[in-house]
């Protein structure tokens, strides 16, 4: 017992009273806080992305409808995000600017990631949809990447090079959805990490 009192009132660097420790843990409750918070999208940004969906792809607005709400919101700014950055090809007769439009997006992304996106509606509810955790850059960046490369290319030179892009696309927007729905699940690994 005379140990433990001893013990006790040694200073420990880790103990709460540190004020070294006081600050650090101050920051972790916050970073926790904000991570459970996350990036709160706006209705505006959210409703935009919906109405994008409900317009050019059907399909795909009809499956959202009947997942869970909670996973809702996410699913309909991947979507969304697919549908921009598919468009960029035929919005443009420029390769140049079809490119820049890449470039952009990628800053985009990352930056929406990160919880910080710019004046965006489809940039603002990935931020929300990112802020829940568990959605992967590498997906989203392979998206990017596959449609870029669309741009030089008319058609598929064969079968393989097809397969590689329906992966990098499709593939990858499917990735993204399930990781969003894989939280509503709270499953173990992320679908990403998954062999």
């Amino acid at each position: 017992n005379i140990a433990r009192r001893q013990l006790g009132r040694q200073r420990h660097p880790f103990r709460r009273e540190s004020s070294t420790c006081k600050t650090l843990c101050r920051l972790l409750e916050t970073m926790l806080a904000r991570g459970r918070r996350g990036y709160q999208t706006s209705a505006k940004a959210l409703n935009y992305c919906v109405e994008l969906v409900q317009e050019r792809d059907v399909e795909r607005y009809l499956c959202n409808l009947s997942a869970p709400a909670a996973v809702r919101p996410a699913l309909f700014a991947l979507h969304a995000f697919n549908l921009e950055t598919a468009r960029v090809r035929s919005s443009t007769r420029e390769p140049q600017i079809a490119r820049m439009r890449f470039v952009w997006w990628r800053s985009t992304v990352t930056a929406a990631l990160r919880g910080e996106p710019p004046d965006n509606p489809v940039a603002q509810a990935l931020a929300g949809a990112a802020a829940g955790g568990g959605l992967t850059g590498r997906f989203f960046h392979q998206m990017l990447e596959a449609r870029e490369d669309d741009v030089d290319t008319t058609q598929p030179a064969d079968r393989a090079e097809l397969l590689r892009y329906c992966e990098r696309t499709a593939g990858s927007l499917l990735h993204l959805s399930l990781e969003a729905r894989a939280r509503e699940w709270e499953i173990g690994p992320r679908v990403g990490d998954w062999p």
